[in-house]
């Protein structure tokens, strides 16, 4: 399995907890055991925990890459660009 499929297992499975998690509040709020307002702030504090921890994985995600990428050897823009200044100044 890639990790490219991996990480959309984990994205399917967070998107389908997500909508669990508001059928679980709205049950909440029709039983009475939540207000409105409760239910309302609830679910805004769990969008926001979950868009910071989407941006923390999505840092850690592009952490790992750069280190994959470098672990291979390839050229980078900036290494493109000082070839392209050389070979520039060379013709000249």
């Amino acid at each position: 399995m890639k990790p490219v499929d991996l990480l959309y297992m984990g994205l399917g499975a967070a998107f389908l907890a997500k909508d669990k998690f508001e059928e679980f509040v709205d049950e909440m709020e029709k039983r009475g055991e939540m207000s409105r307002t409760e239910a309302k702030n609830f679910l805004e504090d769990a969008r926001a925990r979950a868009k910071q921890e989407e941006e923390a994985v999505n840092a850690r995600i592009h952490k790992e890459l750069q280190k994959v990428l470098e672990g291979m050897g390839l050229a980078t823009k900036e290494d493109i660009a000082e070839l392209k200044a050389l070979i520039e100044k060379k013709s000249s």
